[in-house]
């Protein structure tokens, strides 16, 4: 899988990267929901001001849902944040697989009290489903010799092959800088190799 992201860098290219008018404006262009207007304290608005910086400047790593939505792994119009797990420090030594049983033991806290006040805050943040993180740490307990963080993210049905989550593992575009906001790559700029896996 580790050759199908370096294609997915390759497609993308390096930052700084130039992003034409016609992107800006149209397939990179992700407005913010209705809702989110209405809730003008929600820190999800931080993810949608750094999306510009994401395209030209963000570098791309395999990220693992660690939760999502419901809506998302169906047919719908509507697009859904969640929550994505990654790395940056060590991002050419994680594997997914690794990925794959870190948010498995993420999700594990959700709704729960650990017994670990280093568990707490990420327990406390997977069960409101309201509170936003991008970049938080995942501590060593959880992943000892990888550093990893979670970010939350917004999924974009039009970026996505069959408009819809139908895995758990995903290229994402990640902001090197505070504050580490992750998107989706765009399915354009996936290998088939990677569309077909998605979508079978």
């Amino acid at each position: 899988m580790q050759d199908v992201l370096r294609e997915c860098i390759h497609k993308f290219g390096q930052p700084p990267r130039a992003v034409s008018l016609w992107n800006r404006l149209s397939y990179f262009r992700v407005p913010k929901p209705s809702w989110l207007r209405l809730l003008p304290a929600d820190q999800l608005a931080i993810h949608f001001e750094n999306l510009n910086t994401l395209f030209t400047e963000g570098i791309v790593v395999w990220g693992h849902i660690v939760q999502a939505n419901s809506l998302m792994f169906e047919d719908g119009p509507h697009d859904c944040p969640g929550e994505v797990v990654y790395s940056i420090e060590d991002a050419n030594r994680v594997e997914p697989d690794y990925l794959q049983r870190l948010a498995h033991e993420l999700f594990r806290l959700k709704g729960t009290n650990p017994s670990d006040p280093a568990l707490q805050p990420i327990a406390d943040y997977l069960t409101d489903e309201m509170i936003r993180v991008f970049g938080l740490p995942v501590p060593s307990l959880i992943s000892p010799s990888i550093r990893c963080k979670i970010s939350t993210t917004y999924f974009v049905r039009k970026h996505l092959p069959k408009r819809r989550l139908c895995n758990t593992l995903i290229p994402v575009i990640v902001n090197r800088r505070e504050p580490h906001t992750a998107t989706t790559l765009p399915e354009r700029y996936w290998p088939m190799e990677l569309v077909k896996w998605w979508s079978e």
